[in-house]
């Protein structure tokens, strides 16, 4: 096997509790030839760099707060990887991941990203025995050109990816995203590039209890569809058929997110307004 370089970006931010058991993780895979670059997104303590400078091969970066889009932007700017690994500053990699994930990717030349499912564990490094990732009859929808049945359904399960940093040329996280920027991102990469989905836990995903997680602010969800059409639309997209595809899906997915959340104004919308004009609600339905 060849030994590219692989460039694992870490992004924190104000949050410097688990960020050394991160990087440890990192420096402990069986895989070697890593640089680890750890941005810092305008934290308000120097924390960061003096736990980087612990690791030879750590790269500390700070920058003025832009949120974790620009952050992972601007590591992928500062990597000299061949591949792309990124890992929350409060997850962890397990120790044969990247070794794994490389010699598929090294095989396997119609791939260009690599992403599999998680263990769950707590603020105390203790499995929950949940596993996020595909289900048994589920698996075989994981690989290959998946977008269509990925579309408003899924998204990879950070921090699980690993990416061709050629993809990167074609595709960045959008730094306006302050939420949904990994489902944003993925799903514009699935419409490029075919993937490879490995069937077992790769890293550990930490349910933190903390009520500052981006991911448990549900309102400021609410509408981010109408941000993610916009993506497809610069991506040159000009088929009307795939952009009506497109509308659709993500009209259904919006109004059932926003139903969710907002249980006491519920927006009610016939199939047929939505068959005939999906465009409308995927622009509109968060301002109902």
């Amino acid at each position: 096997m060849s030994n590219p370089l692989v460039s694992v970006i870490i992004t924190t931010y104000n949050r410097n509790k688990f960020l050394e058991q991160a990087i440890v993780s990192v420096v402990n895979q069986t895989y070697k030839n890593i640089e680890i670059l750890v941005v810092d997104d305008g934290s308000n303590e120097n924390y960061a760099e003096k736990i980087c400078n612990k690791f030879q091969n750590c790269i500390y970066y700070f920058k003025n707060n832009g949120g974790i889009s620009s952050a992972r932007n601007y590591g992928i700017q500062h990597a000299k990887g061949e591949f792309i690994a990124f890992l929350d500053d409060d997850d962890l990699f397990m120790s044969h991941k990247i070794q794994k994930q490389l010699e598929v990717l090294l095989k396997y030349k119609q791939y260009d990203c690599v992403h599999s499912s998680v263990l769950v564990i707590n603020d105390n490094n203790e499995e929950t025995g949940v596993v996020l990732g595909a289900s048994e009859n589920k698996v075989h929808m994981r690989s290959g050109y998946v977008f269509w049945n990925a579309l408003g359904s899924w998204c990879v399960k950070s921090p699980t990816p690993f990416i061709r940093k050629r993809v990167f040329d074609k595709v960045l996280f959008d730094d306006q995203l302050q939420v949904g920027e990994d489902f944003d991102f993925y799903q514009r990469l699935f419409y490029f590039y075919k993937v490879k989905y490995i069937h077992e836990p790769l890293a550990y995903y930490r349910d933190s209890d903390s009520v500052e997680r981006l991911s448990k602010i549900e309102k400021k969800y609410i509408g981010i569809e109408s941000r993610f059409f916009d993506n497809y639309l610069k991506l040159g997209i000009k088929n009307p058929i795939i952009l009506y595809r497109i509308a659709y899906r993500l009209a259904i997915c919006g109004i059932e997110r926003r139903n969710t959340i907002c249980k006491d104004n519920l927006l009610l919308v016939s199939k047929w307004k939505l068959i005939v004009n999906p465009f409308y609600y995927v622009k509109n339905f968060a301002k109902k």
